[in-house]
């Protein structure tokens, strides 16, 4: 399919095409210039292995040559594939299934000109997000000298650590900006140790710990909370030892000294299929601190349209279901296979309807002038960081994101851990492991 389209596109500068001018690449997502470059740049995210959403190509109005050069007959794109949205235009698709989503004020004056696709690498090691119970913090979150992310801060910058995040990309050369993950998928013990350190955020999420001066810190790609954190130089420390130091797997370390002290913390695999992470972080830039409420809001009514349940304040933490990790025993390939099974058993972990998706705001993450951005985290593994996500495009966020798995080319900036190469013909994506 996405030969055809490349046939149809000759590149996605506006070239002309058998003497007909390209469309102009407008502001916007859905305008015909832009439809066709997202078609192409589908094509090259699928070479090399991303599966990806293919609605772009569904909505392109120019059919692929003809059929002597594609021996389709002339069949275009959408005959190929069939309508993507019930043989309406994008925009009555959404307004029917979900409704009316509020539109972005004039004020977010998010960048449409420069390339999205590349602007920021992802992190291959771990992603660490603490609890603050705010959604705007000091212009550099570890700023804050009362929060346990000024303190794990202070541990992290004593580590050695390599492999730095990329911070731009090529965007005709995924490899740029498409990046595999440092770790092992679920069930699989680590190799060696992790040399990239940790990527820290701040987050809104409100500490489940039944200590108050206790903080909760979530830990990606291990899909774990890791509850009662002291926060206190001394509980960082025992966050890095117990969770983030990069010879440690998913299931951390051990109980040490019976749980006494500083390590009276206990993790647990987290309940959701999927977190949204939202940039809400107003006092680096007002535009993501408008953005994300309307997002928020979008994200709810799809998400429940689809039978998901939605996490806002970490409440879903508060009584696990199972045992701490620390206390499961055996050896460490037996204690990361017992993580990876309840991993495994996560209701929606692997695609369709059902299940529960945290969704909460973090600090900055760069690239403000494409508010919206957000990161989305799944239990696979898979990263993606996602700009000029506007409310009107939640829907594909949810569809082809979160229920089936795929990648919506038009909005990615950077990903990791997603690279599943044939899997865009199949049901989950990046979802399976």
């Amino acid at each position: 399919m996405f030969k055809k389209i490349a046939s149809a596109v000759s590149s996605i500068s506006g070239t002309p095409r058998n003497g007909t001018p390209e469309p102009p690449v407008l502001a916007g997502h859905h305008g015909p210039g832009r439809v066709k470059q997202y078609a192409q740049l589908a094509k090259t995210l699928e070479d090399y292995g991303v599966p990806v959403a293919t609605e772009d190509c569904a909505a392109c109005d120019s059919p692929c040559a003809d059929g002597a050069a594609n021996g389709a007959g002339g069949a275009g794109t959408v005959a190929e594939i069939g309508n993507a949205w019930d043989g309406k235009t994008y925009e009555q698709y959404v307004h029917d299934k979900y409704g009316d989503f509020d539109e972005f004020p004039a004020a977010i004056d998010t960048d449409w000109e420069s390339d999205l696709a590349g602007s920021g690498g992802p992190p291959v090691g771990r992603v660490v997000v603490i609890s603050t119970g705010k959604s705007d913090w000091p212009r550099d979150h570890v700023d804050a000298q009362d929060s346990l992310s000024y303190q794990v801060n202070k541990v992290l910058s004593k580590q050695k650590g390599g492999g730095k995040n990329k911070k731009d990309g090529n965007p005709a050369d995924p490899s740029t900006y498409v990046l595999n993950s440092a770790f092992p998928p679920p069930s699989t013990a680590l190799s060696g140790p992790i040399a990239p350190l940790p990527s820290l955020y701040s987050s809104c999420l409100i500490s489940q710990a039944e200590d108050p001066e206790d903080e909760t810190v979530l830990v990606f790609p291990d899909w774990k909370a890791v509850l009662e954190v002291e926060n206190s130089l001394e509980g960082a420390q025992g966050l890095w030892d117990g969770a983030l130091s990069g010879s440690l797997g998913r299931a951390g370390q051990r109980l040490q000294n019976e749980g006494e002290g500083c390590n009276r913390r206990r993790s647990y695999v987290l309940p959701y299929r999927a977190i949204v992470l939202l940039c809400s972080h107003k006092r680096r830039d007002k535009r993501c601190s408008i953005a994300a409420p309307l997002l928020r809001s979008a994200l709810v009514t799809c998400l429940t349209k689809h039978g998901i349940h939605v996490d806002e304040t970490g409440s879903s933490l508060a009584v696990p279901e199972l045992g701490a990790l620390e206390d499961l025993e055996g050896t460490e390939a037996e204690r990361e296979a017992e993580v990876g099974r309840r991993i495994s058993n996560i209701e929606g972990v692997h695609g369709g309807e059902g299940g529960e998706v945290g969704i909460f705001n973090i600090n900055h993450l760069g690239g403000h002038r494409y508010a919206g951005v957000m990161l989305i985290l799944f239990p696979s593994g898979a990263y993606l960081s996602y700009g000029r996500v506007t409310p009107q495009e939640i829907p594909r966020v949810v569809e082809d994101t979160i229920l089936k798995g795929k990648i919506v080319p038009g909005l990615l900036r950077s990903a990791a851990g997603v690279v599943r190469p044939g899997a865009t013909a199949k049901e989950n994506g990046f979802l399976a492991w």
